[in-house]
């Protein structure tokens, strides 16, 4: 429904731009402008060929889920699973304590490049499950991986927003022999934030059991 609404919406962008265009287009003709013709004509034309293809460009994944227990206990499991996960340490690792004994922690974790694949020979077909690679004629992917970003925000003492998003990069070494970047289509996003929450529910189910065998 998202794509369809962001569709709409630009078709509807583009018509009124259209009939903006078409007007002022009139009114140049009416004033016998040539120059001035040509160049509105170019003008509508850049114009609705550039919003059409900015709307075909894939959006980064963004989700967001709120689990009912602790900052401490989703940061713990965050850093637990992204090292199962195989990702390295983290380029950034880093907590916001509140200044008022009230007020609420915030974190921000972004891993290193975790290493999704490597060989020429299955690169590509290991990462188009993740997000459609750069279109380069010839190339050959040698490395693929993901980095991720997750933001962490208590908004209670029971309850934690995640907000999770990620990056897929890869080098291309026969044609431009360099590193690209381009978006995720959600398949890694959804998987570790369900590692997470999984993480999160375990740690959860296991205090409850030694609270009721400490009654």
């Amino acid at each position: 429904m998202y794509h369809l609404r962001r569709i709409f919406q630009i078709r509807q962008v583009v018509h009124y731009n259209t009939a903006i265009n078409f007007f002022t287009l009139t009114s140049l003709v009416k004033q016998g402008n040539s120059v001035r013709i040509l160049l509105a004509c170019f003008l509508m034309v850049f114009a609705t060929t550039f919003m059409v293809a900015a709307d075909d460009e894939p959006q980064p994944v963004v989700l967001t889920e709120t689990v009912p227990a602790s900052f401490g206990k989703v940061w713990t499991s965050i850093k637990e699973v992204m090292t199962e996960f195989g990702c390295p340490k983290p380029q950034t690792e880093k907590v916001t304590e509140p200044i008022e004994e009230t007020g609420l922690y915030k974190g921000l974790y972004i891993s290193d490049y975790c290493i999704l694949a490597q060989g020429e020979d299955s690169t590509r077909d290991k990462m188009e499950v993740f997000g459609e690679l750069p279109r380069i004629r010839g190339g050959i992917w040698i490395t693929g991986r993901v980095q991720y970003r997750i933001n962490v925000k208590e908004e209670s003492a029971r309850n934690t927003k995640i907000i999770l998003k990620a990056e897929l990069s890869g080098f291309e070494e026969f044609i431009t022999n360099q590193v690209h970047f381009w978006v995720s289509n959600g398949v890694l996003e959804k998987r570790m934030m369900d590692l997470i929450i999984k993480r999160v529910q375990e740690k959860s189910a296991n205090n409850a059991a030694d609270d009721a065998d400490g009654e």
